[in-house]
């Protein structure tokens, strides 16, 4: 090991130290330039300028990731701050009714669990939510600031650091290239279709309860992020909404809010668009990986269990990236 070596080791190690509390948001940050690179391409056609072409596409990527995060998290807290105990024991009353239609074991077993003790102790978990709901929020807006601006750099000065890794690193240019942009192409494939997926199904969700009087956005919302969980996502949307109308003597808009939410979200808009919106993403960048629904499921569950909320972007990118590079060794 010469001196030079041994003194960028060093020098590097003291950069990992200062820049440490950071280095979730940068990884974060430099993922998601990577999957918005494909449309960097297409839009420096029209837009010459890389500072407003940088501007542009973060600003997109503010709206987009955290814009609907944070309405969320806002009117979520304020959501929780107004529970009140007797409203959970009306509403957990009212669906006692519905134990009726099952199996004695089991309505049996569920009545000697929803005790006024029981209920209680829900509660009094719930409360706790708030406070740590509110210090979350604080740490959350840091984070999703810091993130936006570090994108902002890495699209800015993306070519100036992808031709300084060809300096660097002991690969060909051609073979780099192919590696950095078959990243992109998948970890784009995977985002984009699992956004607009999201997206779509949230929208339909919001619009059925808006009917009835509910948030279109905020429930819009809920649903998109319950969606990423496959299988169990909507369920766990539809069916507290439904058990409210249903506590609150609406039993039409719960039976409404089932059936459309079971046929029009999760057969109609899962199984047959969903297809569809892949398949045109695909097509858009150029890509032809197939993606295994229940692989990106874990990913997000992985992601979720070692990040925290950011896991829904760093455990499908991370993993986007690893099948990019085993698609790369297929080609050299």
């Amino acid at each position: 090991m010469n001196f030079f070596t041994f003194l960028t080791l060093i020098i590097g190690y003291f950069v990992y130290l200062t820049y440490r509390p950071y280095l979730l948001d940068i990884a974060i940050a430099s993922l998601m330039a990577i999957a918005f690179s494909r449309i960097e391409i297409k839009l420096s056609e029209k837009i010459k300028n890389r500072y407003l072409l940088a501007s542009f596409i973060t600003l997109v990527f503010a709206l987009l990731i955290f814009g609907p995060l944070l309405y969320f998290i806002i009117v979520a807290g304020k959501f929780i701050t107004h529970i009140n105990i007797e409203d959970i024991k009306i509403v957990i009353l009212k669906a006692q009714n519905l134990l009726t239609y099952l199996p004695n074991e089991i309505a049996g077993y569920i009545k000697n669990w929803l005790t006024d003790d029981n209920i209680q102790k829900i509660y009094q978990s719930i409360m706790p939510i708030v406070g740590t709901l509110t210090a979350k929020s604080a740490v959350f807006i840091k984070d999703a600031f810091l993130i936006v601006v570090f994108f902002f750099f890495a699209i800015l000065y993306g070519k100036d650091i992808l031709l300084y890794a060809k300096k660097v690193i002991p690969l060909e240019d051609d073979k780099l290239e192919k590696l950095y942009f078959t990243t992109s192409e998948v970890m784009s494939v995977v985002f984009y279709s699992t956004v607009f997926t999201a997206l779509l199904e949230g929208a339909l969700f919001g619009f059925i309860v808006s009917l009835y009087g509910l948030n279109f956005f905020f429930f819009a919302v809920m649903y998109a992020f319950a969606s990423l969980i496959p299988v169990v996502g909507g369920l766990i949307m539809w069916a507290p909404v439904s058990l409210y109308f249903y506590a609150n003597g609406n039993i039409q808009a719960a039976i409404v809010i089932i059936v459309y939410s079971i046929v029009v979200i999760s057969i109609i808009a899962d199984t047959f668009i969903k297809p569809l919106i892949i398949a045109w993403v695909k097509k858009f960048f150029g890509n032809d990986i197939e993606f295994n629904s229940l692989l990106i499921f874990f990913a997000i569950v992985a992601g979720l269990s070692s990040f925290g909320l950011w896991g829904i972007i760093i455990g499908p990118a991370i993993t986007a990236l690893f099948i990019s590079v085993l698609k790369y060794y297929e080609k050299i």
